[in-house]
């Protein structure tokens, strides 16, 4: 029943019929917003919405794109990770986490602002 539920709102979300993303077809910029960082990372990574949201402009990009990927995979240290962990894998969710090169392209263009 679960997995049904998971489907039918994967659908509901577009995921089964919305175009797959070449490598390299957006900027960091627009993937941020495409997979809705922004909407908890504020505009430019650097306006949380609240102050358990860090701020993520200049810092390195292994960094973030280590610490992303361990959030993503649900292996997040802290109760905010989990948080985030549970944004992208909620069925009511309809942001799609980013592919890893994706997130490469993400990262490195938070690093840069």
């Amino acid at each position: 029943m679960k997995k049904t539920y998971i489907v039918l709102s994967m659908i509901a979300c577009g995921f089964m019929t919305a175009p797959v993303l070449a490598e390299g077809s957006k900027s960091g910029d627009e993937l941020f917003k495409y997979h809705g960082c922004v909407n908890c990372h504020g505009e430019n990574a650097s306006n949380p919405v609240s102050k358990v949201v860090p701020k993520l402009a200049g810092k390195p990009a292994d960094e973030l794109f280590s610490k992303a990927k361990k959030i993503l995979s649900g292996e997040g240290e802290s109760e905010e990770s989990g948080i985030m962990h549970a944004a992208f894998y909620s069925p009511s969710s309809c942001d799609m986490p980013p592919s890893d090169a994706e997130l490469k392209v993400i990262t490195a263009w938070v690093s840069s602002l």
